[in-house]
């Protein structure tokens, strides 16, 4: 009985250390990380929200469709994780935090507000997470001493939209007398700026400013600063503002005349330094004529557009097909900018490797070292300050008839496009050499 019961005490004891070991190997040696946990933080409410849904929209496109393949690497599935930054400085750093601590990201993207942008690219600097914000930022968060070294500006600043607004004008158009209005902030002061460089580097081509104002954000009344444009009579009044206070501009320009009627303003050509779909929508068909150009980052129709390859005729083509199917009607400029920065995420994290998906220095490192990639605009590849140069960077619109319009989204026509590198600052004047 006593063998017998050693035997039975024995038997017992090995049990045991064989389910303790199958437990530690398929239990506590485990992956950690389950999933991919990125953080979405969007002025989902206030001045912003409109477009914020779309960026929104655009984010959570890209992770369905990676989850749909079965993750990252095929099998770590991404859970997105929305929060309002409420365009407020205060709650957007509490709404980071909490993200942080509670629930725990390990990436993130957003920002739709320059200022936010700047306030998160600081969070991560101290808390090193891979952040990619997915709207126009300031020129000098684009500094080597201000940008983190895992923050990645998916579109551009400011001081771009402004240069290739008026190289564009000045070289394609013809229109070398520019009075221009800016807003009275970084967003207009920085946008004069890449005016101001286009103009010097075409100066021998007769390029010159004959005028400029600025006014706040929200201001109501522009009738005083477009007499002075009337009076001024450039070949093109270009202005920097944005949403409603574009609608208002543009709305102002028809009622006084300006690229329209038979008055003293009407042969002035009206140039919008940045457009999006959203905000054309709300501007009256007649103030939104034929004399009107504007910049766009990515318009939805590039169908049939002389100079495009068909190549990336079709990749927008498609791109919009899904995401009008996601969320019925096509996508605006920022969701698209949503939409690449989120994959462009993913396409980092996957580069660095299952190990080194919490290693922020690591997923910067490898977009550095693999910086070509495609987008339903075309190919791109990021540059040392981690600003992405588009074949296509910019598209060149310009308003639609009503009589011409074959639906509610068919608001502009696509005339051309910025591409090359000469739209981005200076490497020099951010710090690089």
């Amino acid at each position: 009985m006593r063998k017998s019961t050693a035997a039975i005490i024995a038997g017992v004891v090995i049990a045991i250390v064989v389910i303790a070991a199958v437990v530690y190997v398929f239990v506590l040696q485990k992956p950690v990380e389950e999933e991919y946990r990125l953080g979405i933080l969007l002025p989902l409410t206030g001045t912003f929200a409109d477009v914020a849904k779309t960026q929104r929209e655009g984010v959570l496109l890209a992770i369905e469709e990676i989850n749909a393949k079965g993750g990252l690497w095929g099998r770590v599935k991404v859970r997105g994780i929305v929060r309002d930054d409420e365009a407020n400085l205060d709650v957007g750093v509490r709404r980071f935090n909490e993200l942080l601590t509670v629930e725990k990201i390990h990436g993130i993207v957003g920002q739709t507000w320059v200022p936010m942008a700047k306030a998160i690219n600081e969070q991560v600097k101290r808390n090193p997470m891979p952040y990619f914000p997915v709207c126009v930022v300031s020129l000098d968060m684009l500094n080597k001493t201000v940008i983190a070294n895992w923050t990645f500006v998916a579109m551009m600043s400011a001081y771009s939209i402004g240069y290739a607004s008026a190289a564009y004008a000045i070289q394609n158009l013809n229109l070398k007398k520019i009075y221009f209005l800016a807003r009275s902030d970084s967003w207009g002061w920085d946008m004069y700026k890449g005016v101001q460089a286009a103009v010097a580097k075409f100066a021998g081509q007769g390029a010159e400013i004959v005028g400029y104002n600025e006014a706040p954000l929200g201001h109501a009344d522009f009738s005083t600063i477009l007499m002075d444009v009337i009076n001024k009579n450039p070949d093109v009044f270009m202005f920097a503002q944005f949403g409603a206070d574009q609608v208002n501009v543009l709305k102002q320009c028809k009622a006084m005349g300006i690229g329209t009627g038979t008055g003293a303003g009407a042969n002035i050509k009206i140039f919008v330094c940045w457009i999006t779909n959203v905000v054309a929508a709300s501007i009256p068909p007649d103030a939104l004529h034929e004399n009107v150009y504007a910049l766009h980052f990515h318009y939805w129709n590039l169908t049939g557009v002389p100079g495009i390859p068909t190549s990336v005729q079709q990749a927008t083509a498609e791109f919009v097909q899904r995401y009008w199917d996601r969320w019925g009607y096509p996508p605006d400029s920022y969701a698209i900018v949503a939409y690449i920065a989120t994959k462009e995420l993913f396409r980092a994290v996957e580069l660095a490797g299952k190990e080194k998906m919490t290693d922020a220095a690591a997923i910067a490192k490898a977009l550095i070292n693999n910086p070509n990639f495609d987008t339903p605009k075309g190919p791109a590849r990021w540059r040392v300050d981690h600003e992405p140069v588009y074949t296509y960077a910019a598209f060149v619109v310009q308003g639609k008839p009503q009589n011409e319009r074959t639906g509610y989204w068919d608001l502009l026509k696509v005339i051309g496009y910025y591409t090359g590198e000469e739209y981005l600052p200076p490497l020099s004047m951010l710090g690089y050499q």
